[in-house]
């Protein structure tokens, strides 16, 4: 199952006008029985970003498989362009490790390690050095520069996304905005609520079922919260509809940090 990479991300509105941080708690759902949780800081320091996250998610039937992970990113954030230097994930599923590592100039590729590496090659779209520029990566991808705020054009954007194996675009366009009322520890305020279809470029199998069927999917939805004092908005809420049911990544807690 693919949903906005490990995350989902928000912000109080009676958070300090200048808050330099954020830290998230937030909640993995299938078919409404949770299934995993994450816990991800995120901190801004002049035009660099820098996010750390960890997860774990638990079994549940042959739908889901016991899984930790930790991920981090760093970058910068430039005329409204998500620029990352640095990803790093180390994840075990099934008892089976998952490593990887990117070091990127300005969001080019210059380097990158993968475990394992990838197998039937020969079924794979081939990717290309051109396929490696002009990236985030899937926690980079959480940054959201939003200089016109909670105006609908800050939905309408392209997340080009390489994750060290494949390349693929996250397409958002508006959907409708509401008012959301949390609980004291949760964010209340405006919401964006954008369209997310994935759109598979490189690295993958075209001939999966899995691929063509998250391809033609028109269910994914992405809400989008406001950092008061900062120019970002956040992942506060990611859902899809998949074929076992309803899937959503939501937050449940979050608090400043300096």
């Amino acid at each position: 199952m693919r949903l906005l990479p490990l995350a989902a991300l928000a912000a109080l509105l009676s958070f300090p006008a200048q808050a330099e941080g954020l830290y998230v708690k937030y909640h993995v759902n299938l078919i409404g029985v949770k299934v995993g949780e994450g816990r991800l800081s995120m901190s801004f320091s002049g035009d660099s970003y820098s996010l750390s996250g960890s997860g774990n998610m638990a079994a549940f039937g042959r739908l889901v498989s016991d899984a930790q992970a930790t991920v981090s990113a760093k970058g910068t954030v430039s005329n409204a362009t998500v620029k990352p230097s640095v990803f790093k994930m180390d994840a075990v599923g099934e008892g089976k490790p998952n490593k990887v590592n990117l070091a990127m100039n300005k969001g080019t590729v210059t380097s990158r390690s993968v475990h394992p590496k990838q197998d039937k090659m020969d079924q794979r779209i081939k990717l290309t050095s051109a396929h490696q520029k002009g990236i985030v990566d899937p926690m980079s991808a959480l940054v959201f520069p939003a200089p016109k705020g909670m105006h609908p054009e800050s939905c309408n954007r392209t997340l080009k996304i390489y994750d060290g194996r494949e390349r693929y675009d996250l397409v958002m366009k508006y959907k409708r905005q509401y008012r959301h009322k949390g609980s004291r520890k949760n964010y209340s305020g405006p919401m964006l609520v954008c369209s997310a279809q994935y759109k598979p470029i490189a690295g993958h199998r075209p001939n999966r079922k899995t691929i063509k069927d998250l391809q033609a999917n028109r269910s994914g939805e992405v809400h989008l919260a406001e950092i008061k004092g900062q120019p970002y908005l956040v992942l506060y809420k990611a859902s899809l509809d998949t074929p076992v049911g309803h899937a959503s990544v939501t937050s449940v807690r979050m608090k400043p940090t300096k």
